[in-house]
């Protein structure tokens, strides 16, 4: 990940703007005929609603283990290299904490992805888990972070 891509993702966090991740949903076994997830999945700004909703699961991932998947407390070099895993390559923590944390991270997911005061539709949880690795479930948990704006009001109260 570049600094300008960096730069980018936390000046679209402050001013609230969606971000598109491009994704390819190439097993389709668990959609649903007539729906349609894209090529991309949306991440908007986190309603408050939503926030309730996904603060008591964050609420149940150790600080010291939410640094680990999240990056924070990190110097800018050390959150980058904890943020990209090249093909092939794992951080040493990062089995361990899917592996505690995988169901959870995978509803804060869904819940931050749908983003509404229903519940995500239970095909579309099932699309993610036929769809995605753990790195691409890691990458959506930070998107919806920022789209919290939990990164920022962290620092700000902590430094």
């Amino acid at each position: 990940m570049s600094i300008k891509n960096l730069f980018q993702q936390e000046s679209e966090s402050v001013t609230e703007q969606p971000v598109k991740i491009p994704f390819d949903f190439t097993n389709r076994d668990s959609i649903p005929k007539g729906k349609d997830p894209g090529d991309c999945i949306v991440i908007k700004p986190i309603t408050v609603r939503t926030w309730f909703r996904i603060r008591p699961l964050l609420l149940e991932i150790e600080k010291e283990d939410i640094d680990k998947i999240h990056g924070l407390g990190l110097g800018a070099d050390d959150y980058i290299d904890k943020m990209i895993v090249k093909d092939g390559e794992l951080n040493a923590d990062f089995p361990e904490l899917m592996n505690k944390y995988g169901g959870l991270l995978l509803d804060v997911v869904c819940l931050g992805i749908h983003n509404k005061p229903s519940d995500p539709p239970a095909w579309f949880k099932k699309a993610l888990i036929d769809n995605t690795t753990w790195e691409d479930i890691r990458i959506l948990f930070n998107a919806i972070i920022y789209r919290i704006g939990y990164h920022p009001f962290c620092t700000s109260i902590t430094m």
